[in-house]
């Protein structure tokens, strides 16, 4: 097998075959497996994708690879290679930066519905943008964090895993487990490197451009993002739907998954 073949995505697809495609975008440092709850409830009526997007579980890159830019066009190579057409991006945290790349850099015109969860279009701070990363966060705050991912990745993983959830969530604590140990899977220099393109990228001017159905999900418990960071997208994208799910954190479709559901469920008969 070719180094360029060794290096191509990795792609889980099930699902029904003739269904709408869902293709699930994970947040940074995690993988496909994440969207479990997700292939249960669609499964039967939906041809689904779970890409594992470079530098993540299965999928090989080196740490040069890892920009969101370079993550959009494997994208846009899967859905050439899965003649994908009529699909609905459902992107958690960094996926939903990755989908904003893809459709800035080669449109819409393959998707039928883009689906935000808990997502900002900028995640650092400054004098004029306050809906980045909560508490102000910031380059200082990102340069030194980077430091940490590189010199100590498991000790940074421990610490970033409990962000993932509310404060009180009651998630099984064993998915707490399998969630923290998938997390140390991954090497901290090519995380470190991803986060640094992650801080660089600035999607606000493409939200009033988006042409498409847009649902905005976020938990009104998220420790990473203000509520305000989807009162602001929902106030930027046109047609744009917003909704909260009370008592969930930064990761709702994991948290509430019957409640995530439910409500991607509703925005897919709408389309």
């Amino acid at each position: 097998m070719s180094a360029l073949k060794d290096r191509m995505m990795y792609v889980a697809e099930t699902g029904a075959a003739n269904g709408r495609p869902l293709v699930f975008l994970h947040g940074w440092a995690a993988h496909g497996g994440y969207f479990a709850p997700q292939v249960a409830a669609f499964g039967e009526r939906h041809r689904i994708l779970l890409p594992d997007l470079p530098g993540h579980r299965h999928s090989l890159a080196t740490p040069a690879d890892m920009t969101i830019p370079y993550l959009a066009d494997q994208l846009h190579a899967m859905f050439s290679a899965h003649d994908l057409h009529g699909a609905v991006l459902v992107g958690w945290s960094m996926g939903a930066m990755v989908a904003f790349d893809y459709i800035g850099r080669y449109g819409s015109a393959l998707l039928a519905g883009l689906v935000v969860e808990d997502m900002t279009p900028r995640i650092l701070n400054d004098r004029e943008w306050h809906f980045g990363i909560r508490n102000g966060f910031d380059q200082a705050q990102s340069e030194a964090a980077m430091q940490m991912m590189r010199t100590d990745w498991e000790t940074y993983a421990h610490n970033a895993l409990p962000h993932l959830f509310a404060r009180d969530s009651r998630i099984d604590p064993a998915l707490v487990q399998w969630v923290g140990e998938e997390m140390v899977r991954n090497d901290g220099t090519t995380m470190a490197a991803l986060w640094d393109s992650m801080a660089q990228q600035d999607y606000r001017w493409l939200l009033p451009q988006l042409e498409l159905p847009v649902l905005i999900l976020h938990g009104s418990e998220s420790q990473l993002y203000e509520p305000a960071v989807s009162q602001w997208l929902a106030a930027n994208i046109t047609g744009a739907r917003r909704l909260c799910l009370d008592g969930a954190g930064h990761s709702p479709h994991l948290e509430m998954p019957d409640a995530f559901n439910g409500e991607l469920t509703k925005f897919l008969a709408r389309l």
